[in-house]
């Protein structure tokens, strides 16, 4: 349509408005002749304007004056899409000499066009302009029209409903949940470009034919808040229709300050929609009160429920309402209702986490929206490794009805020793393949540390029951040993995932040690005893200087040093035994002078230690630069170099083995990343540059390092909350994160980021009070902590956690003098 030619189009259309709807027809015949293109244009706008005046979600706001299809800039209107809330929506092409585009328009209603708002919409429209993700339309372009009023110029999407989409492809529960993870994917990206949508409803996401959701109007109810509104009417009026009320969140309805947390809620409601086909609000005369009540007061049923209660058959695609109704209750029930919540503190903080419950869902992992206990984690470990649980309950019916079968046999005459013989032999290895092959493959496994200690107990109890036998046996006694060993490192070991019963733990590694001894003695040369010793002296010793025997721990690490050492002379094609020389380097370094450890104050010394590990590692890497071993303890031995570079000043050197730490340990992430330790190892890294970072004033760098390092320790706590050491980890990342707070002078959150670690620590202190390690580190938090509550003004706070910090630091000096150590 040409200018000259929309021009009379207008004329003839306003003159229209100025005389009654009866009279149109009749003049609009005379006014445009023989002219029947004219006429057609005139009579469709008048249509369109009619139609305008009775369609809205709620309360209509009668414009000033209608708006014609008037030309937006160089878009010209093919068709009128639909009427709004806000106003109307047009279909457009961008008619130029270059090309042409099909847009949609959406113009802003009449009644909110001050000066104030057209000066902020041309700001907010650049922002959402430069926004770009596969699932949010894309808003192109935008001004104001001849009256006044604004307009968006938005990426035209031909799709669907998401829930009529759902329902037409009669998609399962996994791929209506899979399709809401994209949506939670462009919500979250807009979130982080700190925009709020506002007004998320199934009408604003789309499906397109190839299955891509696709969000609409993000952004434009943010820009058009009733706060820049001039008259207090307007913004009532308002709004009432930047929401919808099925959909609103309840801080919404009331009036309150939004956040992120409401399209979390949105969500929910969507997302309960497309779980059930239902909504979960049914509103009978959408008055204020009965909106009111509902949304604010009364909780929705629980999806399962919503469901049984459903009647009619299934349009949707979801399936017998039974099994259906089986399918959602439980975690489904929980997350969405989670999402849901009228207390907004009580949600998803954001929606990455309430994607994340799904995801964890979707792959059989437990969520944190289910409240946790022994019994629902279990269950959800066995359902998700169920080949291996099979086979480890296989091996335990094997065990029992090994152990009844031989006791059995054994009493049988002699013409049954060979055969009984050959049975408990057969047991035996069934046994061992339990306890070395089964836990072995499931020790990395988030969650895994419950099902890590089933299993090494069962297996223990069987080997117990064949230690008298053990004397004559070296082979069964190296078993013995190991057994003991591995139930150590679940009960107590500081170095891996634990239960933290460092008094168990300590029993065991002793059994362990005393088999392990009386093995090397009658065998002096048996390399494999002399393996045996060594490995017990390494853990023991960990766990020694962990209770605060530093000494005993250093004495053992030496001797775990001096086997490794010996069985490398033997054979010096030996990799192993040149790892395990490495290894026992790093960890005489740790103990000689490493602050993050129990020392003697020896920085020096642990650097020389660490520097040779670090040599034979290196040379190691050059014989098998695939060996994952290797390179883990290359990452974990740059990261203990840079700490001392770091302790003494050196921070540029330090930084550049911190960083090679964190290229190591990202690159065996990347190649498994279900390893639960590969996990926590790069978000030390993390933690040590961000520390570093701070050290040399780049205080917001570290907070965003610190704060990435905390994010994967939450997540390693929260997947296996029987783990001490990830616990323990998590307390220390609260710690550190409130160090930069507190430097950059955000007393308030250092604080708050103390107390969560504080209150870590102090559960884990009252779990093991054994862990002596446990309680030193908690005094440090709580020095720094009383300092901060100090330079903050809260003096009564400061001087309780001081006396606390003093009360601990007593009972470390009682127990070091008592202390007996080995």
């Amino acid at each position: 349509m040409t200018s000259e030619r929309w021009q009379q189009v207008k004329q003839v259309f306003q003159a229209a408005l100025d005389i009654e709807p009866e009279q149109w027809s009749a003049f609009v015949a005379g006014a445009c002749g023989d002219d029947e293109n004219l006429r057609n244009e005139v009579e469709a706008l008048l249509a369109s304007h009619k139609q305008a005046a009775t369609f809205i979600e709620g309360p209509a706001v009668r414009p000033r004056q209608a708006l014609p299809l008037t030309p937006f800039g160089p878009y010209q209107v093919l068709r009128k899409l639909g009427q709004g809330g806000m106003g109307a929506v047009y279909l457009a092409i961008r008619a130029d000499d270059q090309f042409q585009k099909r847009v949609a328009i959406k113009v802003v209603q009449s009644g909110i066009d001050s000066e104030e708002v057209l000066r902020r919409f041309r700001h907010e429209r650049q922002i959402l302009a430069t926004l770009d993700h596969p699932n949010i339309a894309k808003l192109f372009d935008g001004g104001t029209t001849g009256e006044g009023l604004p307009y968006f110029v938005m990426e035209y999407i031909e799709g669907t409903a998401i829930h009529d989409y759902c329902d037409r492809q009669r998609l399962s529960i996994t791929e209506r949940l899979m399709l809401f993870l994209a949506v939670c994917e462009a919500v979250q990206y807009v979130h982080q470009n700190l925009v709020v949508h506002r007004d998320i409803k199934p009408g604003n996401i789309l499906v397109t034919a190839d299955g891509v959701p696709k969000l609409l109007d993000f952004g434009i109810a943010k820009l058009l808040k009733p706060e820049y509104l001039i008259r207090a009417d307007d913004a009532t009026r308002l709004n009432l229709r930047l929401m919808t009320p099925g959909y609103a969140s309840p801080e919404q309805i009331r009036g309150e300050p939004i956040t992120t947390a409401s399209d979390v809620y949105s969500l929910g409601v969507v997302l309960y929609e497309l779980l059930t086909g239902s909504k979960p609000y049914k509103f009978h005369t959408e008055s204020p009160a009965e909106i009111f009540l509902l949304v604010c007061e009364r909780d929705p049923d629980k999806p399962s429920l919503a469901v049984a209660e459903a009647a009619g058959s299934d349009p949707s695609g979801l399936g017998e309402k039974e099994k259906l109704r089986a399918s959602l209750r439980g975690d489904l029930d929980n997350i969405v209702l989670k999402a849901m919540r009228k207390e907004v503190h009580r949600r998803y903080t954001s929606v990455e986490l309430l994607a994340e419950d799904i995801r964890r869902h979707l792959k059989g992992f437990p969520v944190s929206a289910h409240e946790d206990s022994l019994r629902y984690r279990a269950g959800k470990f066995i359902r998700r490794n169920r080949a291996s649980v099979a086979a480890a309950a296989l091996v335990v019916v094997s065990l029992i009805g090994g152990i009844v079968a031989t006791s059995w046999q054994a009493r049988r005459a002699e013409a049954q020793r060979v055969r009984a013989e050959r049975r408990f032999h057969d047991v035996r290895k069934m046994a061992n393949s339990f306890l070395f092959e089964v836990h072995d493959a499931i020790q990395n496994l988030p969650g895994s540390t419950k099902a890590r200690e089933l299993l090494v107990r069962r297996a223990l109890e069987y080997l117990d029951s064949l230690a008298a036998e053990s004397s004559g046996d070296p082979a069964l006694r190296v078993e013995l040993a190991a057994a003991y060993r591995r139930v150590g490192d679940v009960q107590g070991g500081p170095n891996t995932g634990n239960l933290g019963n460092t008094a168990a733990a300590l029993g065991s590694y002793r059994k362990a040690l005393a088999i392990a001894e009386a093995l090397v003695l009658d065998h002096p040369s048996d390399s494999q005893a002399i393996r045996s010793l060594a490995l017990i002296c390494e853990k023991y010793g960990d766990l020694l200087a962990w209770t605060g025997d530093i000494a005993g721990g250093v004495r053992n690490a030496r001797r775990a040093l001096s086997l490794w050492q010996t069985l490398g002379k033997e054979d010096p094609s030996n990799a192993a035994a040149r790892r395990a020389v490495a290894i026992s380097h790093l960890k005489l370094g740790d103990l000689l002078g490493n602050p993050a450890f129990a020392n003697l104050g020896d920085r020096a010394g642990s650097l020389i230690e660490y520097r040779v590990s670090l040599s034979i590692l290196q040379a190691l890497l050059a014989i098998a630069p695939n060996e994952v071993a290797v390179q883990r303890y290359l990452g974990l031995i740059h990261e203990r170099i840079g700490t001392m570079l770091e302790l003494e000043n050196q921070l540029p050197e330090a930084s550049r083995h911190f960083e090679e730490s964190l290229n190591i340990r990202e690159r065996l992430l990347a190649a498994n990343p279900n390893n639960a330790e590969a996990r926590r190892d790069v978000a030390i890294a993390f933690e040590k540059i961000g520390e570093l970072m701070a050290l040399e004033g780049n205080d917001g760098a570290a907070l965003e390092t610190q704060q990435r390092s905390l994010e994967i320790l939450k997540a390693l706590a929260a997947n296996d909350p029987s783990n001490v050491n990830a616990g323990r980890s998590l307390a220390i990342s609260y710690q550190k994160l409130a160090s930069i707070l507190a430097k950059t002078g955000k007393r308030p959150e250092s604080l708050a980021a103390f107390e969560k670690g504080r209150e870590i620590l102090e559960n884990l202190a009252s779990a093991d009070q054994t862990g002596s390690q446990v309680l030193r580190i908690l005094s440090d938090l709580l020095k720094q902590m009383s300092g901060v509550a100090a330079s903050a003004g809260d003096l009564p706070r400061s001087g309780r956690l001081m006396r606390r910090a003093v009360e601990l630091d007593e009972i470390l000096s009682n127990a070091r003098q008592r202390q007996p150590s080995r």
